[in-house]
Order: C-alpha cells, then structure tokens, then sequence
C-alpha cells in the first residue's frame, strides 16, 4: 500500500554546518550537491525550501513546527570544496541536540519525515535520530564514505524520484541507487564490492515498486478484503491490448555502458519508474471501439483509453473485458492500473550479437550538452514510447534526466541541464577507463516479472519484427504471441504460431556459485526450489523469502515453478525453440493447470516466466537437460518445427 505523504508540495528545510569559508555556496551547491540543487531548481509543486546556516537543536526544530517541513537536508559546507570522499560530519552538536529536544516531552514538537544528512554519521548518532520519530534517515556509513561524484549522482535521482507524487522513501532511494549502479558499472553478489551508496535507516527495506503495489479501489458496497476477482465477476477476461514497439534511447556514457550488468539495472529504473507513472494513473476519457478485437473472449467488448500519469504524461491504450465490468469506471480504472503497472516490467534492453562490435559514443552540443551518448533499443509498448516521449518534453520531470537519458527517439530530454551534462561527463571519465565485460548474464529485477535477456540492437541490425499486438492479461502475464529476447513469433493465417526456429540460447558466463542438489532425476520439489533461490539470490545481490518464492502467480495462483523447469529440461531445455510445446505439454504437467481456464495465451506467460527464473539456472546445470531430445533436435532440418513429447 502507498504511503501518506505531504504532497503535492515537499516543505524543505536545508541546514549549513561549517564554519570559515567566503566561497558562494550557492554557486557550489548547484554544481556538486545534488540534493540542494535538484531542490533549488525544482517548480514549486515539488518543493518549497527554507536555509538555515549554523542553527542550533530548538532553532531546527521550531523551523519545523513553523514550516510543517517533512523534509531537512544537513550538509557540511566545507566537505564540498573538494572533490574527494564524503568526509565525516564533524560538528554532531547540532543533530544530537535536535534528537534531545523532539525527544523531550515538553518540547510539542514534531519529527520531520526524512533527515537525510550527506556526511558520514555514527550508528549511536543514527539510533538516536530514529528514536527521535524520524521516519527515514539518509545517510553516509563511517566505514564506507562515498565520493562527492557518486553523493551529487545519488541526490539528483533521489529527489526527482521524489517528484512523482505516489513515489515512497524507500522507492526512491532503491531507485536512486539503481542510478548510481548504471553508471558506475557495480555488480553485486559474491566477491563484487558495488560502489559505496548511502544508507536508509527505515523501518521498512529499500525496493522497487511492483505491480503489486497497485492499491485496490474504493467499491461502494463490496468487501475486496479477498481481493477484487472474488467479488467482480469475470474480472480475469479482463485484458489490455498492447501493441509491441521498439524504444531507441540516447543514454549517457561510453561504450563500456553497453555491459548486461550495467543496462540490467537501467532496465529494472526504467522499469521502476513506469509502475510508479500507472499505478495511480487517471482515464482522462473512454470510448467504445469500432470493432471488437477478434481475440478477446466471447462476450467481451473493448474501450479506447487516455490515460493520465502521475507526472502528468498522456497515453492511448486499449481495455477489453466483459461488457459490465468495462461499464464501471472506477474497475475500468483500476484494470488499466494494474496490467499497465504489469505491462511496464516487459520492457527489455538487447545486447548486441557477439559478432558485431560494441557502439562507439558519439556526442553533439544539441544533445545533453555535449555528453558522450551511445544508442540503446528496447523492446516494450506503444503506450510506453507515447508515455516516456511526453515526458522527455516535460522540463518539469527530471527522473529521465537524472537516470542519464539524454533523448527517447527524436525527442531530446528537455529537463536536461548544463549541470547533468557536467555530472555525466564525470561518471563517464570515471568509468571509461574500467573494462567492461560483455557477460550476457543481468541481474534479474526485483519483482518476479522477466528480466531482460540482454540490453541493444542497433541501427547496423536489422530490425526484429514483431507482432502487431499483444494483451496482458489481469494475472500481469502477455496472452498472444510476444518476441522473446532474440527471438521473433509470428501469427499464422489461421491464428496460430508460425513455424519457429531453434532459439539462440546465450552463454553462461562465470557465475560463483556451488550446487548442493543431487541430480535431476532423484531431486525433491522442496531441494530443486532451493537451489534455484539460492541460484538467484547469487545472481540478483538480494535475499529471497523461501516462504513466498517463487512470488509469480500464474492462473490464480503460486507458480509450480519444479513442475515448469522440470518439464522443459525433460524437452531439451528453452534452446528448443518449437519442440517445446508449452500450452499443449508443458502447462498439463504444473499444478496451475485447470481444465477451465480461460487463459489463452498460457504459453508465451510460461516462456516469461522461465526467462526471468530458470533460464539462467538451465544454462549453470546443462546436466539437468534430456540430452537424447537434445541429439534428435541437432539431427533434425533446421527449417522443422519440433514437437517432442513425454505424455
């Protein structure tokens, strides 16, 4: 559920600590700090900020009370004369006396919301401060400061993630971080050391929205405590028709930026930011459709949208569904929300094939001022391209900026500023000069929708085709036929899939990870599922819960995810292509199954759902994959569509 913040408008309150400098700070700040100066030149919607320089513990806190402020930034004006490491804060007088005095209980006063400090701070000072009732407290590890460089990156991001009205603390700062990580060329996992990022003391973990996030509406007489599909009949035929589209983007950086690890975490921001566009959106108006889509279920009919982001970005979709649900405008609402917020996560980068080189960065003084820039592609949805190009044009939105997207195809980003090029040209100094592996393998997102299998096509490619429409289903998973990565599907005359070859599977690089499950044949459920979140968890940098892994849902409930993996390996493994029949042979085999179900495009969800949580874990145990299926495929002509099955 979202939080409740004082929005549309952060009161701020930005603290000086220092003493002995003549230099403007102003003139510094707006160069090096990116929380003062993303502040300092936001519109007054997003923020209205208050100085204060050198107050003491009861002079910060009635500046609070006076100006209701949720927001108090402290930095010391002198650790940003230098470009060197975030410096401790040297005076700690003041925070501990305004802890001491909001603590007091005749002091009336309340905490701010966030205090986010950009020095380096004691865990005994910290504890103080949250026993004090503020809620979330940014700030630098003693043991591990951060540069100016990487501190200025991180409050940029932050703050225009906190722009969006519907954005929490700790989704701005798993954002934030997930900025820093792209251009700072980080991996995390075993024997990686990511780059020193601060730290959010919070009662809750910093994460990447999901479109579980979405909250429910508000019914006039329905308990939706069970959730809206038991009280909403026919609520699952319900379904957005989103037309495939490739997005060329302009992002900041060299050719080292081009890296799986790196464009897996510009995905998984990019991704981020577009649940937290929908997930709150507004229909701005609603229309029947000339026609009803074919493939829709019988019964139903199908709405034109338009759509209203949080940040104000226009988009056309349409919704199909039974005629009484679409009839509702607040189901309708909430139906564009979720799928949209579902829809978003399919966004994927493509590397390039290894047999071409990587991109060289070209730049241009009409572009980001100059910053080296190289070409990306992704592939997602129309309404995603409509959505991001409206608010490239937005000089008000700077959360594209700020991830270092300098134009989404011929619309340049026009919140980009002199200083985001100086900052960018920075990093790309920084990072250039480390070498950056092609390793084909991302770091999965946070959520359990499919992660990218590879960041970028360029111009020199020639351009995949994809199909003209897809739907996503209120599950959150694309029913008719979709490209996987690498991979085209297309429909035949008769609404079948065409004939497909043997997918190009890409090789595992080397991963530190050790198996402790006996083989395939002899493995239990419970063994084989623990492994792979071990596997994952490796791979993704972060812990996942046992009890709710795997998190997809498929067909109304938890994905047998033994019975998915255990199938395919039994066909050969996901390089088959064709001879893996996943509605005819793979579905029947998993606990999902029902003889009723109404999902018609159950295959290519399963393919989804194996990219983003077994492809990775077949290509670390090829031992586990039928390998005479494997023989008869390599023997057979190329141009044969394979069906090989077991029952």
């Amino acid at each position: 559920m979202i939080d409740s913040f004082p929005k549309p408008i952060w009161r701020c309150i930005r603290v000086e600590i220092g003493h002995g400098s003549d230099v403007n700070m102003n003139d510094i700040l707006d160069e090096t700090c990116g929380v003062a100066a993303e502040i300092a030149q936001s519109p007054e919607a997003a923020y209205q900020l208050v100085n204060l320089k050198q107050p003491t513990g009861q002079e910060l806190a009635a500046e609070i009370q006076a100006q209701q402020a949720a927001f108090v930034y402290v930095h010391d004006q002198n650790c940003f004369l230098t470009p060197d490491q975030i410096p401790n804060l040297q005076d700690l007088s003041l925070l501990e006396a305004f802890a001491r005095f909001v603590k007091s209980k005749d002091a009336g006063h309340s905490a701010p919301q966030i205090l986010y400090v950009d020095a380096a701070l004691p865990e005994a000072t910290v504890e103080e401060l949250a026993k004090a009732g503020i809620q979330y407290i940014v700030y630098w590890s003693e043991e591990r400061p951060g540069s100016q460089l990487i501190a200025a990156h991180f409050g940029h991001a932050f703050c225009a993630a906190l722009r969006n009205p519907v954005t929490t603390v700790p989704e701005a700062f798993a954002v934030a971080s997930h900025a820093c990580h792209v251009h700072l060329g980080s991996k995390s996992g075993p024997g990686q050391a990511p780059a020193a990022l601060p730290c959010l003391r919070s009662a809750q973990t910093p994460a990447l929205p999901s479109n579980n996030s979405v909250p429910l509406p508000q019914l006039e007489g329905m308990d939706l405590s069970q959730g809206i599909a038991a009280v909403v009949p026919d609520w699952d035929s319900v379904r957005l028709l989103a037309p495939h589209a490739e997005l060329r983007l302009l992002a900041c950086g060299q050719a080292s930026l081009i890296a799986p690890h790196r464009l897996s975490f510009l995905g998984e921001a990019l991704r981020a930011m577009l649940v937290l566009e929908v997930r709150q959106l507004t229909v701005t108006s609603q229309t029947p459709t000339h026609r009803v889509p074919a493939h829709l279920p019988a019964g139903c009919t199908a709405l034109r949208c338009e759509i209203q982001s949080a940040s104000g970005g226009c988009a056309k979709v349409v919704l199909g569904g039974p005629q009484e649900v679409l009839k509702n405008p607040a189901l309708v609402e909430h139906a564009l929300r979720q799928t949209l917020s579902a829809d978003a996560l399919s966004l994927q980068f493509k590397l390039p094939p290894p047999s071409l080189p990587v991109p060289i960065a070209q730049s241009s003084d009409d572009i980001a001022g100059g910053t080296p820039l190289v070409d990306a592609l992704a592939v997602t949805s129309v309404w995603v391209v409509q959505l991001l190009r409206m608010l490239c044009s937005d000089s008000k939105f700077r959360m594209l900026a700020a991830l270092g997207i300098a134009a989404v195809g011929c619309t340049t980003t026009s919140s980009f500023t002199q200083s985001d090029a100086g900052r960018f040209t920075a990093l790309t100094h920084l990072t250039s000069a480390v070498p950056e592996s092609l390793d084909p393998i991302l770091l999965p997102s946070s959520w359990p929708a499919p992660a990218p299998l590879g960041p970028i096509a360029y111009n020199t490619l020639p351009a995949q085709q994809h199909p003209s429409s897809g739907s996503v289903q209120m599950d959150g998973q694309r029913s008719s036929s979709q490209a996987a990565a690498g991979n085209t599907t297309s429909t035949g005359s008769r609404g079948r899939p065409a004939k497909e070859p043997k997918l190009a599977v890409p090789e595992l690089a080397s991963v530190s990870w050790s198996s402790d499950r006996p083989e395939l044949s002899v493995c239990t459920p419970h063994q084989l599922l623990e492994d792979m979140r071990g596997f994952l968890e490796v791979r993704r940098g972060r812990q996942l819960q046992s009890s709710t892994f795997p998190e997809a849902i498929l067909n109304g409930s938890q994905l047998d995810l033994n019975a998915l993996y255990r199938a395919v390996c039994s066909r050969g493994g996901y390089g088959m292509g064709s001879g893996v029949n996943w509605a005819g042979q793979v579905f029947p085999r998993m606990a999902n199954f029902t003889n009723t179900h109404k999902m018609t495009g159950v295959g290519n969800a399963l393919k989804r759902h194996y990219q983003a949580l077994c492809l990775d874990y077949e290509l670390a145990h090829p031992e586990d994959l039928d390998k005479q299926v494997t023989l008869i495929s390599s023997t057979a002509n190329q141009d044969q569509t394979l069906s090989v099955g077991r029952g």
